[in-house]
């Protein structure tokens, strides 16, 4: 047994494209489900999806969640 919660990917997702996965996927929606399920910082996830968004890999959508 590791100690690391179950629901955290073995390797914590550092890079917007690491990110952006999560997001194609489906298996983030919104940047409460990625916090969630990486384990990163609320901070370090926007500057995450803001930098996809700057770049044009993202949208955001008016109910919050990304496209």
């Amino acid at each position: 047994m590791s100690g690391a919660p179950d629901h955290l990917p073995a390797a914590v997702p550092s890079s917007p494209g690491e990110v952006l996965a999560l997001l194609r996927t489906g298996a983030a929606q919104t940047r409460a489900d990625i916090a969630r399920m990486t384990g990163l910082a609320r901070s370090t996830v926007s500057q995450r999806v803001d930098a996809l968004i700057a770049h044009g890999f993202l949208a955001e959508e008016a109910d919050g969640g990304s496209a």
